[in-house]
């Protein structure tokens, strides 16, 4: 761990306001924004099946990543040692191993090439997945250990994915046997986590929120992909086409509804109960915190990938 800290003090040594921009600039390429404007262009725009087999992959990814950090535990680099600066603090929240914007980077730039198969799909992918897992370094909240890791599992699950899902597989299956996976994880984590922060029948709410906080997003993120497919497939049944203009009107309001259910949520859930203030306790509130962000992502997701696409016919795009 000495060297890893000593790559990020080395790297901090360079720093002036440009760069700091600069890497800035490159972590959002791994960021839940970019995230939803790739995958919601994909399924709305491009080509419906390969953003459900994107949506899916990456979401497990995800999950799959939340999982490995709350099972090590790993204090984040400036967390570890104060002469390291915490850069951009909005984008270190949980814990450190494995990196989950390099993770998300690789499993999203690598299964598209995997499923679009085009060659310069996979430059773009190894320079994104590189910048986004230096950035992470020079920002002060990533190990290489943690960046190299997460590369390496994004890389992987987007190609054992693409090879799944692109066989002639019963996704219904699948899809069913994952959503009893997810619910049961949920309940389980979240009582686990709990009971594991509770002293003399007194809980620690903050920390309780904080282990928790990312698997719940992830786990909602999951739910509500898994039944808004199911919505859609039984009840829209959207196509894709080919008129540009249209394609950038389906776009722009599906980004716009789906940012605005996000922010929304959290100001409204943020009004019953603000996660930021959980202390010794506050058991209840801290369960209605993480209830409150599992139904947050799952809502965005069942109503940009199931309920949206009802609009198209409608509103004629």
């Amino acid at each position: 761990m000495i060297f890893e800290l000593e790559i990020i003090r080395w790297l901090q040594s360079f720093r002036t306001d440009f760069l700091d921009w600069l890497f800035q600039s490159f972590t959002i390429f791994g960021e839940e924004v970019i995230l939803i404007c790739i995958l919601g262009f994909i399924y709305w725009c491009y080509d419906k099946k390969i953003g459900e087999m994107l949506g899916l992959t990456v979401f497990i990814s995800l999950g799959v990543n939340s999982l490995l950090k709350l099972i090590v535990m790993r204090p984040r680099p400036f967390m570890a040692d104060g002469t390291i600066a915490n850069i951009r603090p909005d984008t270190a929240g949980g814990y450190s191993f494995p990196s989950g914007h390099t993770q998300t980077a690789s499993t999203i730039y690598f299964s598209l090439y995997y499923f679009i198969k085009k060659r310069w799909l996979l430059i773009v992918a190894i320079v994104i997945t590189t910048l986004v897992a230096l950035s992470r370094m020079y920002l002060g909240v990533h190990y290489l250990t943690d960046v190299l890791t997460g590369a390496a599992l994004g890389i992987l699950i987007s190609f054992i994915f693409s090879k799944l899902l692109q066989k002639n597989v019963n996704l219904k299956k699948i899809y069913y046997a994952l959503l009893v996976l997810v619910v049961l994880s949920f309940i389980g984590i979240t009582t686990y986590n709990y009971i594991q922060n509770l002293s003399n029948s007194v809980i620690d709410a903050h920390q309780f929120y904080f282990d928790t906080e990312d698997i719940a997003k992830m786990l909602g993120i999951l739910t509500g992909f898994i039944i808004a497919i199911f919505y859609e497939k039984k009840y829209v049944n959207f196509e894709n086409h080919t008129d540009w203009k249209k394609n950038i009107i389906r776009f722009v309001i599906g980004l716009a509804i789906i940012l605005f259910i996000r922010y929304a949520l959290k100001y409204i859930f943020g009004i019953i109960v603000d996660e930021e203030t959980l202390t010794f306790g506050q058991g209840f509130q801290g369960i209605l915190a993480i209830l409150f962000d599992y139904i947050r992502y799952l809502a965005m997701l069942f109503v940009g990938i199931g309920l949206y696409p009802k609009l198209f016919k409608r509103l004629k795009i």
